[in-house]
């Protein structure tokens, strides 16, 4: 299987998340006897913990060897090898998050995709708060505001607390008539973002 990295997370700037994801896919190859080719074209930076989260179970789970057999890297950029590089020589923040994590009792993956998200609405809420409503369906204006103004320590004390930071967009409805026949894209985008004035 080859995957572009951009195509596939629809950033030039993957996150963490993704390289869960991208994890659970390269599991997914391997069950199933394929290699998996990473394809880093057009990316234009990374975050470090998107290969700590991607390589490092992998490499607990099924072993350098095995991994240098079955999933191949290709097209990285030289500034975003040296990113990877740091990644696997700064492993205390990654161990500290999973020790944390793990003494609170929440769920990493929840943790991550609470995390994630709420990263990208501050982003959002910091630049173009008609895009926070649309993309985030953060619709009120004073929460928009407290998003925007999040420091990176109340995202991840939001992140811990087990609870989704964010709800289905879309009605009961929308999803049997997906298995219907796929909607036009428009028709899709007026499905997840509810009733827009």
């Amino acid at each position: 299987m080859h995957i572009v990295v951009v195509t596939a997370t629809h950033s030039q700037i993957p996150q963490t998340i993704h390289g869960k994801n991208f994890a659970r896919l390269a599991r997914e190859c391997f069950a199933n006897q394929q290699s998996l080719t990473i394809d880093f074209k057009d990316v234009k930076t990374i975050t470090q913990s998107f290969f700590q989260e991607l390589f490092l179970p992998l490499v607990a789970e099924f072993g350098s060897d095995y991994l240098k057999s079955k999933l191949k890297i290709v097209n990285m950029a030289g500034h975003v090898d040296n990113i990877m590089q740091s990644a696997f020589k700064n492993l205390k923040g990654y161990f500290d998050k999973l020790t944390t994590i793990d003494q609170l009792g929440c769920d990493e993956e929840i943790y991550t995709m609470n995390q994630a998200w709420l990263i990208k609405a501050r982003e959002i809420a910091r630049e173009n708060s008609v895009l926070t409503e649309l993309v985030r369906g953060i619709s009120d204006e004073s929460m928009r505001s407290a998003v925007g103004c999040l420091s990176l320590e109340d995202i991840d004390f939001i992140a811990r607390s087990n609870w989704l930071c964010f709800t289905p967009r879309f009605s009961s409805q929308f999803i049997q008539s997906i298995k219907k026949d796929s909607p036009p894209m428009a028709e899709a985008m007026l499905g997840l973002s509810g009733t827009i004035d």
